[in-house]
């Protein structure tokens, strides 16, 4: 009988496993250079270089300050917070830095 109960519970937690459906919660990959090009390349250029806003491959600042210009903006800049969210900012500001030459 013991053996019958230990079969039946292995299967039902092999079937449990097997059934598991994909994480709805896990997001998807962030395109920063589309992010990029939907909110900040009207006023920085489509290469972050020759807009009318200030040139972001001579930017000396660090990350968690690029994200924050991006969240409260700055001067002329407006704010991110409403339209992105907070890893779409940390990889925006990635992307941003890369620029620095």
């Amino acid at each position: 009988m013991k053996k019958y109960l230990f079969a039946f519970c292995a299967l039902l937690i092999m079937v449990a496993s097997c059934s598991k459906k994909s994480n709805p919660t896990k997001e998807k990959a962030i395109n920063a250079a589309m992010l990029f090009s939907n909110n900040c390349a009207r006023c920085h250029g489509a290469d972050g270089m020759t807009g009318r806003a200030p040139n972001l491959s001579k930017i000396t600042i660090d990350k968690n300050t690029v994200a924050q210009i991006i969240t409260n903006g700055k001067g002329h800049m407006p704010g991110f917070e409403d339209q992105l969210s907070k890893p779409e900012i940390a990889a925006l500001a990635d992307w941003v830095l890369a620029l620095k030459k």
